[in-house]
């Protein structure tokens, strides 16, 4: 079946007698599945390599918004942990380049290490507060 009777199938669902619908659905889902598998049978299980994943933080953002309590908790120290480990080979590498050796370098490195939203919010606190000072 090609994606144009697919979709000739997808757009009679509403129209059909209800007891239909759910065959018609199943038939459109094994059909793509099937198509799926005949377009894609190099697929490997690459994201079991951590090395080699994609974004890790951002799926685990995803999927917390349908986490219970418990599991948010967890998701939540896995986040940290991934995080923490970022800013360190970050630090290091802000070490190793030997730009360390002043106050505002260091600040700097803090300030590259927040999220654009963050640094926003910093830089308002901060005129704000060297408001007070002048």
């Amino acid at each position: 079946m090609d994606n144009r009777q697919m979709n000739m199938l997808k757009a009679a669902i509403p129209y059909t007698m209800p007891r239909y619908r759910k065959p018609m659905q199943i038939l459109i889902q094994a059909q793509e599945l099937a198509s799926y598998i005949r377009e894609d049978d190099e697929a490997d299980i690459g994201a079991c390599d951590l090395e080699s994943a994609g974004d890790i933080e951002g799926m685990m953002e995803s999927m917390r918004g349908f986490c219970s309590k418990k599991e948010q908790d967890t998701v939540d120290m896995i986040l940290n942990l991934l995080r923490t480990q970022r800013f360190y080979r970050a630090y290091r590498q802000f070490m190793a380049s030997g730009r360390n050796n002043s106050e505002s370098a260091m600040l700097e490195f803090m300030m590259s290490q927040l999220a654009p939203e963050q640094q926003a919010s910093f830089e308002q606190m901060s005129s704000i507060l060297n408001e007070g000072k002048g």
